[in-house]
């Protein structure tokens, strides 16, 4: 980029003018698309907070739409990352969701939320001593259960005990990591 004023998109028909700096940063990693476009962090979860409400009104379709929006603001927020893959799990976008829970938790090991809904889909893909370390990271890290998505795990965890216990005549299955 030259020293000169850096030309972006038409405004009140006017091109606007990016100061070079702040251009770099923005290349650079240094600030994310939010802070480039001067979007404050309240902003940014107050529109989460209408794509949340989408989400639990059934419209998935439309909070998957601003999630999406949200995570290219600013990639690297895990809650918006873990909602964006809720909302692609809702609609049976497996590989989506499971590739946007990775990421939230690149980004925040501890989201038990992300932890949770990533292990319903590696269970529902057989990868049951992956979804088993994912189960019992969310009861480490919320050992009161006081999120929903805690009791959710703890009662998926003791359904696969449960299962494992009724299954006789196996000597190594990959159910042995939920009874250790």
């Amino acid at each position: 980029m030259t020293q000169t004023t850096a030309r972006s998109s038409q405004q009140n028909g006017r091109p606007a003018n990016v100061p070079p700096a702040l251009a770099s940063r923005l290349v650079g990693g240094q600030i994310n698309l939010a802070e480039f476009v001067g979007l404050r962090r309240a902003t940014l979860y107050a529109i989460a907070g209408i794509a949340y409400q989408l989400l639990n009104s059934g419209r998935i379709e439309q909070a998957r739409l601003i999630y999406r929006g949200l995570v290219a603001a600013d990639p690297y927020d895990s809650v918006f990352r873990c909602h964006l893959a809720a909302a692609h799990q809702r609609l049976g976008e497996l590989d989506e969701a499971l590739a946007e829970y990775t990421a939230a938790l690149r980004f925040n090991y501890a989201n038990v939320d992300a932890l949770a809904g990533r292990s319903e889909i590696l269970l529902q893909r057989g990868r049951i001593d992956e979804a088993v370390r994912d189960l019992r990271a969310v009861l480490t890290l919320d050992p009161k259960a006081e999120r929903a998505t805690t009791l959710r795990a703890r009662a998926v965890l003791q359904a696969l005990r449960t299962a494992a216990a009724q299954t006789t005549g196996q000597t190594s299955t990959p159910t042995d990591a939920i009874n250790s």
